[in-house]
């Protein structure tokens, strides 16, 4: 038991450390200040998506960027719901729409990748502009992004926060959604971003080029964000920012049931395994430390002095969290649900603790049938 308890204390300092160094790191977070109108083509993934992508679409039409200066494309793949058919409405009154089918995709590919390289291959624009089609993005948005495209920038990673609704999955969602961004956001401005959402990424299609397109990663089903992110980052004299205006974040529905949720989210985690060394070993640290706490949480029924370390610890990494949760709400824009602060925490301690395990060990797929 001393052993544990003292790697559970070093965990909570570490956990610390972590929170202090990107509460710092967000407080360097500045709007975008390029004033170039570049051609951008916005690129929508759909499969499937008959009740969600005319919204989606009339958000998209609806922008305060010049008409001619944007086109959006609607990768359509392989969708049977009649997707397409809704996408052709909007292409007989909007002539700066167009639509790429894929009726099949080469066997060992990534099926979005795959549909996303054909609307880059086809797309116009300087910048490529991502979001998927159950997104409903701001008029702002466009105009927003493209500001952070100043001088050595290669991608712009936006924030895509969930829309509120009632029940308690929904909560923990957006409440987990909190440590996503902060996480994203603090690693971007630290120059090693760990992740991205392909629901709001742009990034210049001359250097997508330069990589040879999605290259090795084009085989892994997920990352098409991500791993994109990662490999724009190797790239010398570019760099990635993060774009926190609220004016450009993009709104989607939350999973509805636990179930769609875990899917989801093991499919995002999934990506994890492909990582560099280095973020390996800062996630194992992070998940490593909920771990002990969960463990702690058994221990404590049979030793009173796990117990009062497991109180301490989990009130502390509580206020640590309500201060970065402050700090996130401040700079990014995002809201805090204050009242369901404690039962969030308990709530995400399981989650961090186990989703890695399933991300690297589960089967998964883009879209299941």
């Amino acid at each position: 038991m001393e052993i544990f308890i003292i790697f559970l204390i070093a965990g909570c300092i570490a956990y610390t450390a972590g929170v202090i160094i990107f509460f710092a790191a967000l407080g360097r977070t500045r709007p975008g200040t390029s004033s170039e109108k570049p051609f951008v083509s916005v690129i929508i993934a759909a499969r499937d998506e008959r009740e969600s992508i005319g919204a989606c679409l009339a958000s998209i039409i609806d922008q305060d960027y010049s008409e001619n200066c944007y086109e959006v494309i609607v990768v359509d793949d392989r969708s049977t719901d009649g997707t397409k058919e809704v996408v052709d409405r909007f292409r007989e009154a909007w002539s700066s729409l167009d639509a790429v089918r894929i009726d099949s995709v080469p066997e060992g590919v990534s099926s979005k990748k795959h549909a996303l390289s054909r609307a880059i291959e086809r797309a116009k624009g300087e910048i490529i502009l991502q979001t998927d089609a159950d997104c409903f993005p701001p008029c702002t948005w466009i105009s927003g992004m493209v500001r952070g495209f100043e001088n050595g920038v290669g991608l712009v990673a936006g924030l895509a926060p969930y829309l509120k609704v009632p029940g308690a999955l929904n909560s923990f969602v957006r409440h987990e959604y909190l440590w996503n961004a902060a996480l994203s956001a603090g690693s971007i401005i630290l120059g090693n971003g760990t992740h991205a959402s392909g629901r709001t990424l742009a990034f210049r299609k001359d250097i997508f080029k330069r990589l040879g397109g999605y290259g090795y990663t084009e085989k892994i089903l997920s990352g098409d964000d991500t791993l994109l992110l990662h490999r724009i980052q190797q790239i010398p004299d570019y760099r990635a920012a993060t774009m926190s205006d609220t004016s450009t974040h993009v709104y989607t529905y939350a999973p509805g049931d636990f179930r769609t949720f875990i899917r989801q989210r093991v499919r995002h985690m999934s990506t994890g395994k492909f990582f560099d060394p280095y973020l390996i070993a800062v996630g194992c640290a992070i998940y490593g430390f909920h771990i002990l706490l969960l463990m702690s949480f058994f221990l404590m029924c049979f030793s009173l002095k796990v117990f009062g370390v497991f109180i301490a610890v989990f009130l502390w990494k509580a206020i640590m969290d309500g201060l970065m949760a402050w700090r996130t709400s401040a700079v990014l824009g995002l809201e805090v649900q204050w009242r369901r602060l404690l039962i969030n925490e308990v709530f995400l301690i399981l989650y961090m603790a186990v989703m890695p395990f399933l991300g690297f060990f589960v089967p998964v797929s883009w879209k299941e049938k």
